[in-house]
């Protein structure tokens, strides 16, 4: 039986985004389920766009979700010539042809189609004309012009199209530089690549794929087109809605872990599971039982499987994590009860950004203003007992903090929201903190009664 090999191929005209990382993803458990090889291969044929340092990018990128491929990378433009051989072979044996149509006459051509309601594309003047080839031409393949090109989509199922419908697309350009097209053709023969997958949008690129491997009396690879991935309301994925950088996600603190989850979940679903991990992924997946409708990015689910994988970690892979990439600070570093805090406050994270910015008022003073107090009734005399009672009590103990404060309330006949609401603020500059108890044994008896004074003096 034949070897199980896929391939990732993205041009390095830009970062991986959303999508990209999901049809790498794919591939790599394909042919990790299958016992198979996963290759990456670049198809840099756009010489101006295509740069190193998206190279560079998306391999990092790649890396870090945990996709390696089983070989070093493959780049396309490396084989320029002996595309170029293959081209000029082709137009030896009569199944492309040389054409020195004008940028004019395809222009007025295209026009004309338009004008006439007729699918625009090439209308094979130079195909019979058996023109010499010479320098300024390009080569056009000879596609079928009756019966049909069809092949059987492991996610889509069957897909047929009229030949009549295709046009002789350009194998070699005026400059000698070889197509798309024609390249992925034939570098997935050189690369025994045995499944294509991809997305949909390539489904015409398919087909004219199709047609080159036939022409070459080389076997036709499986194919599998993933639906594309939506926004929420159904549009085009776009950088608003989710098509970022990988590299973006990582750096506002999703964690791999819930990137491959949501990845997976964009069209593939194993019974009622909702958490996996990679060796459970290779275990259950298979790529028929992909949905065929197009997937909806959905933020709050991401965030879902962040915040679960956030609460999942160890609290020393957390803080090493905030201090190896985000920038922790050091006077947090130097707060006694920093794991605790961090246990606390990443209930409530989604992101390793947002936690961060939530554990900030544990080591710096809140900036009180009176907006922050509107609506709230604020008793001075209060919080003037308050800061004097709380200088006699154990802050070492939770338990004794949370006797205190109903101890308090009782003495001074007082209902807990007339306290909570407005020490809240004070003790935190935020109106949804953690609870009182919570904020005055993490926070700590200093810190307290320090900000509970300067409320004192300022109001």
């Amino acid at each position: 039986m034949k070897q199980e090999i896929t391939r990732f191929a993205p041009s390095p005209t830009g970062h991986l985004h959303l999508g990209g990382a999901r049809t790498a993803l794919f591939a790599w458990l394909h042919a990790k389920a299958s016992n198979g090889k996963f290759l990456i291969r670049f198809e840099d044929t756009d010489k101006e766009r295509s740069k190193d340092e998206y190279v560079k990018s998306i391999l990092s990128s790649l890396l870090w979700l945990g996709i390696e491929p089983d070989e070093p990378p493959i780049f396309q433009s490396k084989k320029e010539a002996i595309h170029q051989k293959a081209a000029l072979q082709l137009l030896k044996s009569g199944l492309a042809y040389s054409c020195d149509c004008s940028p004019e006459q395809l222009k007025n051509m295209r026009e004309e189609q338009i004008k006439n309601k007729i699918q625009p594309k090439y209308d094979g003047f130079n195909r019979n004309n058996n023109l010499p080839h010479k320098q300024g031409n390009v080569i056009r393949f000879k596609m079928p012009q009756t019966g049909t090109t069809s092949f059987e989509d492991k996610i889509l199922g069957s897909i047929s199209v009229q030949n009549k419908e295709l046009d002789d697309f350009i194998i070699l350009r005026s400059d000698d530089s070889p197509t798309y097209n024609f390249c992925a053709a034939l570098d997935d023969i050189d690369m025994n690549i045995s499944t294509v997958i991809r997305g949909d949008d390539h489904i015409t690129n398919t087909l004219k794929q199709i047609n080159i491997l036939n022409a070459l009396n080389e076997a036709i690879p499986n194919y599998a087109h993933l639906p594309m991935v939506l926004s929420s309301d159904g549009k085009r994925l776009s950088k608003r809605d989710g098509a970022k950088d990988i590299n973006d996600y990582k750096t506002r603190g999703y964690l791999k872990e819930a990137l491959i989850n949501y990845l997976i979940k964009l069209g593939w679903t194993y019974k009622e599971q909702e958490i996996f991990s990679l060796r459970e992924l290779i275990e259950f997946f298979s790529i028929s039982d992909v949905n065929s409708a197009a997937a909806k990015f959905s933020q709050e689910l991401l965030d879902f499987y962040n915040n679960h994988y956030l609460n999942s970690c160890s609290i020393d892979f957390l803080l090493e994590l905030l201090n190896k990439d985000f920038n922790l600070s050091a006077e947090f570093n130097d707060l006694p009860r920093r794991k605790e805090i961090l246990e606390l406050m990443r209930e409530g994270a989604n992101t390793i950004d947002e936690l961060k910015e939530n554990i900030n008022f544990f080591h710096e003073n809140p900036n009180l203003t009176s907006q922050l107090f509107e609506g709230i009734e604020l008793e001075k005399e209060i919080f003037i007992k308050l800061n004097k009672d709380l200088e006699n009590l154990d802050f070492t103990e939770k338990n004794k903090i949370d006797t205190f404060l109903k101890n308090f309330l009782e003495l001074n006949n007082l209902k807990f929201p007339q306290l909570g609401k407005p020490l809240r603020i004070i003790l935190t500059g935020k109106s949804d903190a953690p609870s009182i108890s919570d904020l005055l044994y993490l926070i700590g008896r200093d810190a307290c009664l320090e900000r509970i004074q300067k409320f004192i003096n300022i109001y």
